[in-house]
Formats: structure tokens, C-alpha cells, sequence
């Protein structure tokens, strides 16, 4: 574990930045303080209850950073990008072990042509159980009768995020800021504020008539 923290504070290094507390983010965060949304964290990239300032991933000068730039990093004579690759099927190995551990994935190309390789980051629901890890009776339901895992709560708990929006219109420009301030209630919602879209008088009247 402490490898994984390692490897997220580095990435948060390169790309990460501290927004400036601006008039209308400044004001947003003095009233969550005061509706009782604590204690104030200040700035910290942790999920955690209370006021906090999160990150941004614009510089100083306006310029938006992403995850490609850490390509940079890597040596290039022993990485290789593959565009619009799909992985099909996560291989797991139980050589030596009582478990099975998963060993690498079977993906195709842009070209439809089929590898294997060896890394696997992180796997979503339907693609463990296309690979034989979830509920049993669920699997075989579907025709996948190789299960590697019997394990029933893939999949399960799912649901969207609901969101509710509140648009405050202002007569006069507000300064352009990004999702800076959060409020983080012991309830288990949570707020975000943006502010400085612009807005012409006529479709902001049809986007209100709309509802």
C-alpha cells in the first residue's frame, strides 16, 4: 500500500494545482462554514467531512494538464500506446497458489487483432464477470460456465450518482472559476461550485422554460 500512495502523490505532483480562492469561491466557502458544513480542511486532495479546497488541473497561466503528459516520464523504447484497445478478458493463474491471481488480460487492437499482456490496473464489474469472477448462479445465467471466483457481490450495490443543479443567475460578470470549494456532509452528499458561465439573455430564458 504504501507503494500505491507513493505512486498517487507523485502523479498528483505533476499534474495537480492549487486553485486561487477567488471573491465567489471565497464567499461560497465562508457559507458552508456557516451552515455548518465542518471543520474547514483547507487544501487537501482527501475525501474526507467538512469544508475543503480541492485542485485543479489548470496552471497559473490558464494551461489545462492531463494524464498523457506523464507518457514523458516513461522510457520510451519499453512502452507502447495503443489507441481504441479493448480488453476482452482478465487471465488468472494459480500456479504455486490456493487462490486464483490475476496474470494479465486479453485485449484487441485497433485493428482487431487479438494480444495478451501482462499488467492489469483495474477491472470493472462486467469485465470480472466475463471473466469468471462473480456471483455463480449469475454467470451461468449468461453462459460463462468457467468461474474462476464465486464471489457475490460483483456487481452488485450499483447505482447512478444523482445530481441536482442550482443556477444562480447574476446581473453582472462573475470571475470564471472551476469546482474548487467542496462541502462534504456526514450524510454522504456533497456539494461543488462553479461559477462565470456565460450566458445570453434569450437562451438562458429557454433553458429555464424548458422546465
Amino acid at each position: 500500500m504504501e507503494e500505491v500512495e507513493a505512486a498517487y502523490e507523485w502523479v498528483e505532483k505533476k499534474l495537480v494545482y492549487r486553485p486561487p480562492m477567488k471573491g465567489w469561491q471565497s464567499a461560497l466557502k465562508d457559507g458552508l462554514l456557516e451552515a455548518g458544513v465542518l471543520p474547514y480542511n483547507g487544501f487537501t486532495l482527501d475525501h474526507i467531512y467538512g469544508t475543503k479546497i480541492g485542485v485543479m488541473l489548470f496552471d497559473r497561466e490558464g494551461q489545462k494538464h492531463s494524464v498523457v503528459e506523464l507518457l514523458k516520464y516513461a522510457n520510451s523504447d519499453t512502452i507502447v500506446v495503443y489507441l481504441y484497445a479493448y480488453v476482452h478478458k482478465i487471465l488468472f493463474t494459480t500456479k504455486g497458489r490456493p487462490k486464483p491471481k490475476a496474470s494479465g488480460v486479453i485485449y484487441q487492437d485497433a485493428d482487431r487483432v487479438f494480444h495478451k499482456a501482462e499488467l492489469v490496473n483495474k477491472a470493472m464489474n462486467e469485465l470480472l464477470m466475463l471473466s469468471g469472477v462473480g456471483p455463480t448462479t449469475h454467470l451461468k445465467a449468461h453462459k460463462i460456465n468457467r468461474v474462476v471466483l464465486d464471489n457475490p457481490m460483483v456487481g452488485q450495490g450499483m447505482g447512478d450518482n444523482l445530481i441536482n443543479i442550482v443556477v444562480v443567475p447574476f446581473p453582472q460578470p462573475v470571475g470564471v472559476s472551476l469546482l474548487e470549494v467542496v462541502g462534504i456532509t456526514k450524510f454522504d452528499s456533497f456539494s461543488e461550485y462553479c461559477a462565470g458561465l456565460s450566458l445570453s439573455y434569450n437562451l438562458t430564458r429557454r433553458f429555464f422554460d424548458g422546465f
